[in-house]
């Protein structure tokens, strides 16, 4: 009987891996200018129409007691370096700095809602299942323009780990990885 339902569950995995679409995606315009570009961007995170959870961030929070209020800003600081860091390791095209006066690019990150996921489920299933999930839109301008260059969907990227911290992290960093695997091919 166990065998059968690894067999179920690896097949189950298999098709949904299949089929899954990307976790980012580019909606409009073109990456192809950053593309071997060693141009500097800017990161600007938004979280002014932000939910965790599809609660109100404030609200949430307090839900969840008075440890969550203390250590939200220290998460965000973290995970928000963890994507620069992360963006900087992995891409050869591009570099994300401090200072956005000597910026090319910018990048506007809109944080549209954050899942901590389960981690019970993590930790027993395994597979992805209890991730975190990030979702928003982010767009990138260039240095003078209104328009931005592209447009990129941010649908449910993923970040697995013990805790919840960690899991922000982690899909934030996952989305510096997605972000540069789409400018490497962009066309």
């Amino acid at each position: 009987m166990k065998n059968i339902v690894l067999v179920i569950f690896a097949v189950l995995a298999g098709v949904t891996i299949a089929t899954a679409k990307p976790d980012v995606t580019v909606i409009k315009g073109s990456l192809v200018e950053l593309r071997k570009s060693n141009a500097k961007m800017f990161v600007r995170w938004d979280y002014t129409n932000s939910t965790i959870e599809g609660k109100e961030v404030n609200a949430y929070l307090k839900e969840r007691g008075d440890d969550w209020v203390r250590d939200y800003d220290a998460e965000i600081t973290r995970a928000e370096s963890n994507f620069k860091e992360r963006l900087n390791d992995e891409s050869g095209d591009v570099q994300a700095i401090n200072d956005e006066a000597s910026a090319e690019y910018t990048i506007v990150m809109k944080v549209k809602d954050f899942d901590y996921g389960i981690t019970g489920l993590s930790v027993a299933i395994g597979f992805g299942a209890g991730d975190s999930h990030l979702s928003g839109t982010m767009e990138i301008y260039k240095k003078g323009q209104s328009e931005p260059i592209a447009v990129l969907d941010v649908d449910g990227v993923p970040g697995a780990g013990f805790g919840n911290e960690i899991r922000r992290v982690e899909a934030y960093r996952e989305l510096a990885e997605n972000l540069a695997k789409l400018i490497k091919k962009a066309k």
